[in-house]
């Protein structure tokens, strides 16, 4: 009988000390690669010129935290600005697609904005955590006094004992980056008024 009760608060304390463990985790900070990557079939296409436009009106740089006990130094930032990201993928889809991108004089002025990348943990039961990323964005066309806009949002999420690793929150980062891109670059209507 001493034994029994013996081996299970053995038991016990281990389980309790593995809880407080994994609830105490100290994560640091963590900066994502974000890399598009968007199958090239039925992207929007088009002649003309175009001059073409980031920007970045997120309130901060910071996507997210990783969770832990210090939340204020484990925060989630993109390795490379955002605006470089974009601008890099739009001018390779843009240019693929037939249009020619210039400063000077262009036909039409494409800007995109980034309105929100986030990334949050929530405790789903027991020890599983939900993890949310969501993005969005908008686009902004002015053709002489003629204006399209539209705005393009996606949230995917996965789930993970404990906290995720570094290379889970990359990957659903990339995923929820990719698809918000993706709606904006197969926009029929986009497409339309580019032509």
């Amino acid at each position: 009988m001493k034994k029994t009760n013996h081996l299970f608060l053995k038991n016990f304390l281990f389980v309790c000390a593995t809880l407080i463990t994994v609830g105490c985790a100290q994560l640091s900070p963590q900066q994502v690669a974000f890399t598009p990557a968007i199958e090239a079939e039925g992207l929007i296409s088009g002649t003309g010129t175009l001059s073409l436009k980031a920007t970045d009106i997120r309130p901060s740089n910071v996507i997210g935290v990783r969770g832990g006990a210090y939340t204020s130094t484990s925060t989630i930032t993109p390795k490379t600005p955002l605006t470089t990201v974009v601008e890099s993928i739009a001018r390779q889809i843009l240019e693929r697609g037939g249009f020619m991108l210039t400063d000077s004089l262009p036909d039409q002025a494409l800007e995109i904005q980034i309105k929100e990348l986030s990334f949050e943990t929530t405790d789903q039961k027991a020890s599983i955590k939900r993890n949310t990323a969501v993005a969005a964005i908008s686009v902004v066309v002015e053709k002489g006094s003629v204006t399209y806009k539209n705005n393009y949002k996606t949230t995917q999420y996965i789930e993970t004992l404990g906290y995720p690793s570094e290379a889970e929150n990359e990957a659903l980062l990339n995923d929820v980056f990719d698809s918000v891109l993706e709606r904006m670059f197969r926009d029929p209507k986009l497409e339309s008024f580019l032509q």
